[in-house]
């Protein structure tokens, strides 16, 4: 039949398709409206709180009492465990069935006595799969246990998330509830976000943007949705439209799934949405926490670390503020981070992971190159006040002439979400067009945890390789830097310091725990060369080796990004002096002991140099009548 050709208006037809996906129009006619089938309470709910964190084990010894839906529990930074039992309909076999959980702190779900997901509103985790097809044999009545932080994604502010945090906040769980999962209305949305982000982002003078805005609109004509039966065709239609392939010279994404985490702020769950996706973690102190806690857990990632779908980056024991910490510290956070890497995975980090601190000293690439680290990842950069670095990729270069290729993500940031308007940001920000055809995508949500979702990934698959975008590459670190590496002889290259322009006040705030950071260091330098004199002269002196790498770690966590430079909430505060107490006494204890080693025992005074040159010093020295009194040495 012939169809006469109509005039079609861009603004209308974009309107129409973004009214079809829409969440807050006609959800009770357009597809958004189908995501969720059937639902049915739960059997019951209850709940208990807690003014600190516990284990499982205790929290299953606890009195539980019924829960109703919308009632209010807190104050803030405690915790509220939920116990759910659940009873899947047998109707609904053959169904992918989620327990649909909405509330307003940080949550984690625990089954079987294992950590299996987080749940959070702001991570945009608001379910948890009980089965993606409903067979007979599985189990239809489930007991779950629901971990809830009595705080948010980035703490609990008043009014915004550097703001003080409200200690008298109250929460609730707004939903609750067994649902059937359409998934096929969940592909057919990213296929119509995707189309409809196309449109958007290029714009009216793009041929490919009206090509996306035809195509979305006859999807909206051949799509009914409350016909299941026509998904198919509208499905068909966009991956026709996808499939049509980019030129050989288009600039590479390399997607990885990321998950950055403020250890200073607050902590996480993992889960893992799609087995073949590839996730990467920073901080050998967060996967120590995680081992501690959750020894179940830990084993679940060191499986995925050997098949190589989550990858430890970064090689530090935390990721550290890049100005404040000694040389040696810097040092150490490497000592103890690539250790614990080799021990628990069996590997070695080459590249150095920071994309969250306030600067980068230059003596960082030498460090670096003596670490066995030739490649350095930050994104930090990107937030400068006045001056744009003038460079996405390329070598930067120390002080003593080590270098390292250095790589800032051109979309300037390392929490994306696989949207359209990332993908063509990175290709467009990219400063080093002709020198670099590859740059990194960090895909997840960071700061407060929670990382990649199975939608991001599904996004990101979809525009793999298709004209009109940047080709998308499923990648790893490794294979971007060795891309880089490969295409790097036309690279520029940056000698010395990496300032931030932002952030000011980070070398004043908090003065008090700057001054206790290099009371520390230099307290664990005297044990440590003491120690090893005393060694010297007595064999059968025992070098305090494993209490001088606690000490060592707990300063180290204390020179986390958000830590020593000040601009972490006062509990953090609070917790940081008191490690540097337990520092200043187990180290004093072990300077003592060396020290009676070395000669110094009873009332005989000595004195004792513990740096490299000969110094004349004034120090005081007790007058023998318990009175502090003045005394010089050479």
């Amino acid at each position: 039949m012939f169809h006469q050709p109509v005039l079609k208006n861009r603004r209308t037809l974009l309107e129409r398709a973004e009214k079809f996906i829409s969440d807050i129009y006609f959800t009770d006619c357009n597809l958004r409206g189908r995501l969720y089938g059937d639902s049915c309470p739960l059997e019951t709910l209850a709940s208990f709180l807690s003014p600190k964190r516990i284990t499982f084990a205790e929290a299953c010894q606890q009195n539980f009492s019924p829960y109703k839906v919308s009632d209010t529990f807190g104050p803030t930074w405690w915790t509220c465990w939920f116990k759910v039992t659940l009873k899947i309909p047998e109707s609904w076999r053959g169904k992918e069935v989620h327990l649909r959980w909405e509330s307003d702190g940080e949550a984690m779900v625990w089954r079987d006595g294992q950590p299996v997901q987080g749940l959070t509103k702001e991570g945009e985790k608001t379910s948890y799969i009980l089965s993606d097809c409903l067979k007979a044999d599985e189990p239809h009545s489930v007991t779950l246990y629901v971990e809830m932080a009595c705080n948010g994604l980035f703490g609990a502010g008043q009014g915004s998330m550097i703001a003080a945090p409200d200690p008298n906040r109250k929460f609730s769980v707004q939903r609750a509830e067994l649902v059937i999962f359409n998934r096929d209305v969940r592909n057919l949305l990213t296929d119509f976000e995707m189309l409809v982000d196309i449109v958007k982002e290029l714009g009216e003078g793009e041929q490919r943007g009206y090509q996306a805005l035809f195509t979305v609109n006859e999807m909206v004509n051949l799509c009914e949705p409350s016909d299941p039966g026509s998904f198919s065709r509208a499905h068909t239609l966009a991956q026709n439209f996808f499939s049509q392939r980019n030129g050989d010279s288009q600039h590479t994404v390399h997607a990885m799934g990321h998950c950055h985490i403020d250890s200073g702020l607050d902590f996480y769950s993992i889960n893992f949405p799609n087995t073949s996706i590839k996730q990467s973690n920073e901080s050998a102190q967060q996967f120590d926490w995680v081992k501690s806690w959750y020894p179940g857990l830990f084993s679940r990632i060191q499986h995925f670390v050997k098949r190589g779908q989550f990858i430890p980056v970064g090689g530090t024991w935390v990721e550290m503020d890049g100005n404040l910490p000694s040389g040696e510290s810097m040092v150490r956070q490497f000592l103890e981070g690539q250790s614990f890497f080799n021990q628990e995975f069996g590997m070695l980090c080459k590249e150095f992971w920071l994309p969250d601190t306030f600067g980068y000293s230059a003596q960082l690439p030498q460090i670096m190159q003596g670490c066995g680290i030739s490649s350095f990842l930050t994104q930090k950069l990107s937030w400068n006040l006045v001056n744009t670095f003038p460079h996405n990729t390329f070598f930067w270069e120390g002080l003593d002439g080590s270098q390292v290729l250095t790589h800032f993500p051109p979309g300037n940031s390392y929490e994306m979400k696989g949207k359209i308007e990332e993908l063509l940001r990175t290709v467009k920000n990219n400063k080093d067009k002709g020198r670099a055809n590859h740059s990194a995508a960090l895909f997840g949500f960071g700061d407060g945890g929670g990382g990649p979702t199975q939608l991001m990934l599904d996004r990101l698959r979809l525009v793999q390789d298709t004209d009109g975008l940047p080709r998308v590459q499923m990648s790893t670190p490794s294979k971007l830097f060795s891309q880089l590496h490969a295409d790097s002889a036309l690279l520029c290259t940056w000698t010395g310091e990496l300032f931030l322009e932002l952030h000011n006040g980070t070398y004043t705030t908090q003065a008090q725990i700057k001054r206790g950071n290099r009371q520390c260091e230099a307290l664990i330098h005297d044990v440590e060369v003491a120690s090893s004199l005393a060694l010297c002269r007595d064999r059968t002196f025992l070098y305090p080796v494993e209490k001088l790498r606690e000490l060592w770690r707990l300063l180290l966590l204390n020179q986390f990004h958000d830590v020593i430079p000040g601009s972490c909430i006062q509990l953090v505060v609070d917790d940081a002096l008191r490690y540097y107490e337990d520092i200043r006494r187990d180290g004093a204890a072990l300077l003592n002991a060396a020290c009676e080693v070395l000669g110094t025992k009873g009332s005989a005074l000595g004195v004792f140099n513990s740096l490299p040159w000969e110094r004349t010093e004034v120090i005081q020295i007790p007058d023998g009548k318990g009175k502090p009194d003045l005394g010089m040495f050479d």
